[in-house]
C-alpha cells in the first residue's frame, strides 16, 4: 500500500476473512481502494480457504466511457486502460477500436475527466475474389473497414460503395479486382500493284522486276479486366513493324517480226495472241432489211472483223490474220462475254456463214503502227 510492504500471518486453521487479513497487517482500504489477491480483484469479505502470495491495495481511478454516442461512469484503479475496462466490467470485442489504446497507463492521461471512447465493431460482408467474407470492423467508412480487415485496395481495384462512402445499412461491400494488360495484335498491309516497260522484253511478255511483299501493322490495344471478366478493349494506337513491298510487273516493248506459215501462203506479224472467235452475218443479226454495216460504215464482207470497242479504236483499220478464216482488217465492234480477248469473224451473207465457237490465233500483221499498245486494255 502506498509502495509500502507489509506482512500477515495466515492461520493454520483457514477460512479467514480477507479483511480480517488485512487488519492483522494494518491495512485499513480506503472508500473505492480495490483490493487484488494473486492479481485477482476480492472483496474484503471473501474468505479466504489457502494463503495468498501477495495483496495488493490499488486506488481507483474515475474515467468515463462512451460508446456508440451514449456515456457512463466508473471506477478502477487499471492501472492500464485495458485493464480498468475489464474491472468495471466493460466486455471488448474482436476488432473494437480503444481511444486511448488499451495498453496507455491510466495514469499518464492528462485528460480530466478521462475519457474512453469505445467504437464497436460492426459485422460486414465483403465480396471479394469470388466469396463472401464477414469480418468484424471498426471503421467508419468503406475503405477504413477494408484496411483494418486486411483488404486494402491496391492498384486499380476499387469498391461498391467506394472507399470514402460511410458503411452501407445491409453491411455489405464488393471489392472489384481490376487489372489491364496491353494486347499487341498484328495485322497484315496489303502491297500495291505497278507496271514499268521493259525495252529488253519482247511485246505481250511480262516480269516480275520486284516481288509484293505484304507489311506488318501493329495495333496496341489496352483490355480492361474486373474480377478476371474483360469489360472493355480500346485502340491505343498503331505503328507500322514492316512497310509493305510494292509489286512491280515489267511489260515488254521489244518488237519482235516474225514470220508464219499459213493456208494462205506465209505471212509477217509483229504480234500474235490467242483469242476466243465468234462469227456474224448482217441477216443474222436481225436487223431490218439485213442492211448493217460495219462500226467503220463499211458493208460486211469476209475479210472483216469486230473488236471489243477498246480494241477497235487501237486497231481500226489494221491487217491482221485469223487462223482458220484468213486476212482481215479490223472493221467493226460488239460485246461478248469472252471480252476483250474476243473476235468477231463476218460473212456477207448466209450461204458464206461459218458458225465459230472456239480459240484461235490472231496475228497483228506488219508494219506496225507507229504507236503500238504495250498493254492490250
Amino acid at each position: 500500500m502506498d509502495g509500502e510492504t507489509r506482512y500477515a500471518d495466515y492461520p493454520e486453521s483457514g477460512n479467514i476473512p480477507l479483511k480480517k487479513l488485512l487488519e492483522q497487517a494494518g491495512v485499513v482500504p480506503g472508500e473505492g481502494d480495490w483490493v487484488f489477491a494473486d492479481g485477482v480483484p476480492l472483496s474484503v469479505d471473501r474468505i479466504l480457504n489457502s494463503p495468498p502470495l501477495a495483496i495488493e491495495i490499488r486506488s481507483a481511478i474515475a474515467f468515463q466511457v462512451t460508446v456508440d454516442g451514449k456515456t457512463n461512469d466508473y471506477r478502477a484503479p487499471g492501472p492500464t486502460v485495458g485493464e480498468a475496462l475489464w474491472q468495471a466490467g466493460v466486455a471488448l470485442y474482436d476488432a473494437d477500436e480503444v481511444n486511448p489504446s488499451v495498453l496507455t497507463a491510466l495514469a499518464s492521461i492528462s485528460q480530466s475527466p478521462i475519457v474512453i471512447e469505445i467504437v464497436r465493431a460492426r459485422l460486414v460482408t465483403v465480396h471479394v475474389d469470388g466469396k463472401d467474407l464477414s469480418v468484424r470492423t471498426a471503421g467508419k467508412t468503406v475503405g477504413d473497414a477494408l484496411a483494418r480487415a486486411g483488404l486494402a485496395l491496391s492498384g486499380m481495384d476499387y469498391a461498391v460503395p467506394a472507399e470514402d462512402q460511410p458503411l452501407p445499412a445491409d453491411g455489405r461491400i464488393r471489392v472489384v479486382r481490376v487489372r489491364e494488360e496491353i494486347l499487341r495484335e498484328q495485322s497484315s498491309i496489303p502491297f500495291d500493284h505497278a507496271t514499268q516497260p521493259m525495252a529488253d522484253l519482247e511485246l505481250d511478255r511480262t516480269q516480275v522486276v520486284q516481288p509484293g511483299v505484304l507489311g506488318i501493322m501493329e495495333s496496341i490495344v489496352r483490355v480492361r479486366y474486373e474480377d478476371g471478366v474483360e469489360v472493355n478493349r480500346a485502340a491505343e494506337g498503331q505503328q507500322v513493324l514492316l512497310p509493305p513491298q510494292k509489286r512491280i510487273v515489267g511489260y515488254g516493248t521489244k518488237v519482235v517480226i516474225r514470220t508464219a506459215d499459213t493456208a494462205d501462203g506465209p505471212i509477217e506479224y509483229y504480234r500474235a495472241i490467242t483469242v476466243w472467235a465468234t462469227s456474224y452475218w448482217p441477216c443474222g443479226l436481225g436487223v431490218p432489211g439485213c442492211g448493217y454495216k460495219t462500226h467503220s460504215g463499211k458493208t460486211v464482207q469476209k475479210g472483216m472483223i469486230a473488236m471489243v470497242n477498246s480494241w477497235y479504236y487501237l486497231f481500226q483499220g489494221q491487217g491482221v490474220y485469223v487462223d482458220g478464216y484468213g486476212p482481215a482488217t479490223v472493221e467493226d465492234s460488239g460485246y461478248d462475254s469472252h471480252a476483250p480477248y474476243w473476235i468477231d469473224l463476218a460473212y456477207p451473207d448466209e450461204i458464206s456463214y461459218v458458225g465459230w465457237h472456239r480459240y484461235t490465233t490472231l496475228y497483228f500483221r506488219t508494219p506496225e503502227p507507229a504507236n503500238i499498245p504495250w498493254i492490250l486494255p
